[in-house]
């Protein structure tokens, strides 16, 4: 692979995530000093602020708030809580496999809630006396409804043709939208395949691996998809991580790209739309998180870089960047600062791509993510101006010096010219010493 991948536009522009510590905090005091119900809103302004009036009677005691494909419901009576969710209509035929399914998960994946059965429909429920509503207990039951819920509706209706009990709140893509996605999700397979099979001929599994991977978080993220195909997508990511060898995972990601790319626009686009959640699936990010995340294949990355190795930092760091966008709800600064980075490497040769990426990880590791970008220039073409003029301005003050200054002069400028900031620095210091001491002896 001698130049990076495309890169594309997401359909969402910020990633933030909507969750507010500071009213949990609050919810866990009032929920402290006996006011229960007060500090159920607080909880759900915590999740996210405008969800209480959007989708809550006047009183604040119900709620019907969708979360993906699902509606979870809410009731506050009688100093009790109620809290459901239809899930869905058993059919006929696959009925008995179904159920069995449904109690894998009962056992398995739901907590404290519980599926019941109400004639032919599903539903999920937890219920429990306001004085046992703890936020932190509310928080994981509702998160336990919502994601079981999201993610097993849709598995559920393609593979045993269950039926939805409601018709789920969304808003599909603008027709337009649509078509750049799906061409975009094409193209991602193309060139992933395609590289794939470069390196698959060199029998360098451990690259074709961390694209493929790289891929499917990219899919994530430009696309945003819900439903079955971000279902398929997560269980890819999963099946990458096998226990299997590498180059059978590689032929087991490969078909998977293979698949989505044979896929007709009408079944992509089923799944391609707009929804409120009320949990999101992903970690809030935090600076200290990432960083954290971030640093072995920083240390990796600059290992590479200093043996040349262009290709594995460029690659390293792609695959750890679009990771990063698929496990978390990236903060808008943060966001910031990698989309350019992934825009700006797009298609690169890979020396300069490691360059751009690099420096991107170099900011994060460093805490420094409000780099100005100058619409849409090079960030090191300005820092390299910079560089310019510093050194000009050292020349011209310099212009009486020795000839060992204009040695270091000479040293300044290579080290401007490789972008070795560090060293350039360091030969600054040492410049500016000698002109003090050369000034210090023209006064004595």
């Amino acid at each position: 692979m001698k130049q990076t991948p495309i890169f594309v536009t997401p359909v969402l522009d910020s990633t933030q995530s909507k969750v507010n510590t500071e009213l949990l905090e609050q919810s866990v005091e009032r929920y402290g000093e006996g006011k229960h119900l007060e500090a159920f809103h607080l909880l759900l302004d915590h999740l996210n602020p405008g969800f209480r009036a959007k989708y809550g009677n006047a009183d604040g005691t119900e709620f019907s708030i969708p979360h993906g494909s699902i509606l979870v419901n809410i009731r506050i009576a009688d100093g009790r809580m109620l809290i459901s969710a239809d899930f869905l209509e058993i059919p006929e035929k696959g009925r008995v496999a179904m159920l069995r399914q449904v109690a894998d998960l009962n056992i398995n994946r739901l907590m404290l809630p519980r599926f019941r059965k109400e004639g032919d429909l599903l539903k999920m429920e937890y219920e429990c006396t306001m004085a046992q509503s703890h936020p932190h207990k509310l928080y994981f039951v509702l998160r336990n409804i919502c994601h079981v819920g999201d993610r097993y509706d849709d598995e559920f209706c393609s593979k045993f043709g269950a039926r939805r009990s409601y018709e789920p709140r969304i808003t599909p893509y603008p027709a337009e939208e649509t078509d750049r996605i799906c061409e975009a999700v094409r193209q991602i397979c193309r060139e992933t395949i395609d590289a794939v099979t470069e390196y698959g001929s060199e029998r360098r599994y451990g690259y074709a691996w961390n694209v493929l991977d790289t891929a499917l978080y990219k899919i994530a993220y430009v696309a945003h998809p819900q439903g079955q195909l971000m279902n398929e997508l997560e269980k890819a990511v999963d099946d990458m991580d096998k226990e299997l060898p590498v180059a059978e995972l590689v032929a087991k990601g490969k078909a998977y790209l293979e698949k989505l790319l044979a896929a007709p626009r009408e079944e992509l686009a089923r799944d391609l739309y707009f929804v409120d959640t009320l949990i999101s699936t992903k970690r809030r990010s935090s600076l200290n998180n990432v960083q954290e995340n971030m640093k072995d294949v920083y240390r990796e990355a600059t290992e590479a870089i200093q043996a040349e190795n262009y290709e594995r930092s460029a690659v390293r760091i792609l695959y750890k960047f679009y990771e990063m966008y698929f496990y978390n709800d990236v903060q808008d600064d943060l966001n910031a600062l990698v989309s350019r980075a992934l825009e700006r490497s797009a298609g690169k040769p890979m020396e300069e791509a490691s360059e751009i990426l690099y420096e991107a990880l170099d900011n994060i590791m460093e805490g420094e993510l409000d780099a100005d970008d100058d619409e849409g220039g090079d960030a090191l073409a300005g820092l390299s101006e910079a560089m310019a003029g510093a050194a000009e301005q050292m020349q011209q003050l310099a212009s009486s010096m020795e000839s060992q200054v204009a040695e270091m002069q000479t040293k300044m400028q290579e080290a401007m010219m490789r972008g070795d900031m560090a060293e350039y620095m360091r030969l600054a210091t040492e410049f500016q010493q000698k002109m003090m001491e050369q000034a210090m002896g023209k006064q004595e």
